[in-house]
């Protein structure tokens, strides 16, 4: 039996949280986004003979940005595994109001981390004055930050590893290895690896590869298999962890199937699968 802590899910509870990016009228536009307008729980996540899933981290989804403790706490409320959870904040506001709402997520005990989605606002926070100080305040709190952007943009790239290596005792984790994949575009492969060499070098950086849905709908186990090994050569085995991003991976397979694919590339690709499907997890999530 191969366990699996999935560090990267969403659960949807469209009855009383918001998901403003789930509208037909908002960004994402994706001519397939409607098969995710609806109600994702804990009980869709099965997994095939000989995978056992361990537990998971629940990353906000958009429920309540104001209030993203209201996600937590309906999370933890339907939970039957060992869980933990990831907040929504913005790091441009009053460091009193951002002090508040760690205050409100931290009586939570799921909760390890928040997460400010940087994109399209990478700018924005960035050139924030209160940006520096909350950062400041989740490194005092032992939080960690998840953090999504596009590291083809070596631009970016730059910006953020000087952020970043400013707070030396903050954990900090990639999302969906940065946007990028073996099956990206010469140019813009070369891009991605040049920037995910740089975020190697803040020590106190971890990566999850997920999201290749995002990426291509039809992405094949050639991709998924140089991708995990790609960005296992730059950042080692222990910075490393697999995750299904939930329910968007369904725009592409079941939950099952993917994981499934998952563990017969790494096989194929002789790689940990124990610490890429779960043991990195549980050490970084603080299960």
């Amino acid at each position: 039996m191969i366990n699996i802590t999935d560090p990267h899910l969403h659960l949807f509870n469209l009855a009383e949280g918001e998901y403003g990016w789930l509208q037909p009228n908002s960004a994402p536009y994706w001519p397939d986004k409607s098969k995710l307008l609806r109600d994702f729980g804990a009980s869709d996540l099965f997994l095939s003979d000989g995978l056992s899933l361990s537990g998971y981290s629940h990353i906000e989804a958009g429920f309540n940005n104001s209030k993203s403790w209201l996600e937590v706490d309906w999370v933890e409320s339907q939970a039957a595994l060992p869980i933990k959870t990831v907040g929504c904040v913005d790091l441009c506001v009053s460091p009193d109001q951002f002090n508040q709402q760690l205050s409100e997520l931290s009586k939570r005990t799921s909760l390890v981390g928040v997460r400010d989605i940087f994109d399209d606002q990478l700018d924005t926070i960035l050139s924030s004055p209160n940006t520096l100080l909350n950062l400041r305040s989740l490194e005092q709190a032992d939080l960690i930050f998840e953090l999504q952007f596009d590291v083809t943009e070596l631009d970016d790239v730059d910006k953020v590893f000087n952020l970043f290596k400013q707070f030396p005792a903050l954990q900090v984790v990639l999302n969906h290895q940065g946007f990028g994949s073996s099956a990206l575009p010469e140019t813009e492969s070369e891009m991605w690896l040049a920037g995910l060499k740089k975020l190697s070098g803040l020590a106190n950086l971890k990566v999850k590869c997920s999201g290749f849905e995002m990426l291509d709908r039809s992405f094949t186990e050639k991709t998924l298999k140089q991708t995990i090994e790609t960005v296992v050569s730059i950042f080692g085995e222990s910075r490393v962890m697999v995750a299904s991003n939930f329910p968007l991976i369904t725009l592409s397979m079941s939950y099952s199937d993917y994981w499934s694919m998952v563990v017969r590339v790494l096989q194929e690709a002789s790689l940990p699968i124990e610490k890429l499907v779960d043991l990195n997890a549980r050490e970084i999530y603080r299960f």
